[in-house]
């Protein structure tokens, strides 16, 4: 079937093109070659190919604004993407533009094979479908997609064995259940919209998310392909349904979306406290300039240094540190409100951002609150251990109307009242820094 079929495709580099002639060329009727994306367009449009295959990252115009627009007027051409990108970003465009496959680089040629083989026996079978019915069975069994052929009477005259196997008998019966019927739809579990009637008004394909449940009951999330079979005057005289089971698609495409939004949680957290880290303490300085403002209002920023954690560390080890960090974390987090932010920037600095006071007071009560905290003694390896801290605040905007002035400002606080004896707060001051 590959061998009757025209190949357009679009790739940019020369030896990957060179690899892929020596590894598939002499499958199709013809491969055309396009470097760029405005070449493949017009390619596509002077040849008429069959079928496309990608990659995404092209000169000028990229892969996806392409496909885009080979889509307006084509919407069930196929297309395989072949890039080396697979970010959940490109992937969800790549899904919602309806490509036929999404192989990654470096290309499995048997993986690539099977996918143009799968868009072959489809193509042939949408060329063939005026063919005898005990032709177009044979062929449509072969097809691992559910394939169901529904008369305008709503009728269903033919399905495929990959149907038989995936579809309760007693959803179609004879006809269409839910058009015949005039029911909730009995084909999906979700209640969505049946694509024959849109297919009826239009006499257009369409495609729409299902999810329905097989024989055993397992609920499968599917896309459904309606398009209209029309006679020589342009009427519809049978409704194709192609069903593809996207559920396995899906359930990576979520595990990709998930280890996204870890990563993304790793790169803004201490791993030690799971504290915002300086990065999120910056942006988080930032959102709060903008928002004090617009509202001419100040906030504090507090500089919070542990006394003597050297000491700690010498006598009960990086471990022992760590757990009294951990716990100093946890003290500190029950103190503030929920507006405000905590961080660690790293070893025994702590960052705090107070963003509801009006005056000084009202910072001096939050330092002496946390000073407070250490009041009791800290139990790390079944020893009591008393801790204190120093504490420099700085204060916006009187102090600095950027986050890094700000922190630097509350940093030079925070070393002068350890220069004053520790275990004290200090507000800055411009005398601090001469």
């Amino acid at each position: 079937m590959i061998k009757s079929l025209i190949l357009l495709y679009v790739e940019d580099d020369a030896s990957t093109v060179r690899s892929f002639i020596n590894a598939f060329g002499d499958y199709f009727k013809e491969v055309i070659i396009a470097r760029t994306a405005e070449e493949g367009l017009e390619l596509f449009e002077k040849h008429s190919p069959h079928i496309m295959i990608t990659d995404l990252q092209l000169p000028k115009m990229s892969g996806l604004e392409m496909i885009e627009r080979i889509r307006q007027t084509h919407p069930s051409f196929p297309i395989i993407v072949n890039s080396a990108f697979s970010d959940t970003h490109l992937l969800l465009r790549s899904i919602a533009l309806h490509v036929d496959n999404y192989i990654l680089k470096p290309t499995d040629p048997y993986r690539l094979l099977h996918v143009l083989e799968k868009v072959a026996r489809i193509i042939t079978l949408e060329k063939k479908l005026h063919t005898t019915r005990e032709m177009m069975q044979t062929m449509i069994d072969g097809i691992p997609d559910s394939i169901i052929y529904i008369e305008p009477d709503y009728t269903i005259s033919m399905m495929n064995e990959a149907a038989k196997e995936k579809i309760e008998d007693s959803c179609f019966a004879n006809k269409c259940f839910n058009l015949s019927q005039k029911t909730v739809p009995a084909c999906s579990e979700d209640g969505s919209a049946c694509p024959m009637e849109s297919v009826r008004k239009t006499k257009q394909p369409v495609t729409l998310r299902h999810i329905r449940k097989d024989k055993k009951g397992n609920k499968q999330h599917v896309e459904v392909h309606m398009r209209p079979v029309l006679d020589a005057q342009g009427e519809i005289i049978a409704y194709l349904e192609i069903v593809h089971d996207v559920t396995e698609y899906l359930t990576i495409q979520d595990r990709l979306i998930e280890e996204t939004e870890k990563l993304s949680h790793i790169s803004m957290h201490d791993a030690l406290t799971h504290l915002p880290n300086r990065r999120l303490l910056m942006d988080r300085i930032e959102q709060a300039i903008q928002r004090k403002s617009r509202s001419k209002e100040m906030f504090g920023l507090f500089f919070i240094d542990l006394d003597h954690f050297k000491d700690v560390n010498d006598s009960l080890g990086h471990s022992g540190g760590d757990t009294l960090l951990i716990d100093v974390a946890k003290r500190m987090q029950n103190v503030i409100r929920k507006g405000d932010t905590l961080s660690r920037l790293g070893g025994d600095e702590f960052v705090l951002i107070i963003e509801n006071g009006t005056e000084s007071t009202y910072f001096s009560q939050i330092a002496n609150k946390i000073q407070e905290l250490f009041e009791e003694p800290f139990i790390i390896n079944e020893q009591k251990i008393m801790s204190t801290c120093s504490i420099g605040i700085s204060l916006f905007p009187q102090n600095g109307e950027d986050a890094e002035l700000l922190l630097r400002n509350a940093d030079a606080a925070m070393y002068a009242a350890k220069s004053g004896g520790r275990n004290q707060f200090q507000f800055f001051s411009f005398g601090m820094m001469q």
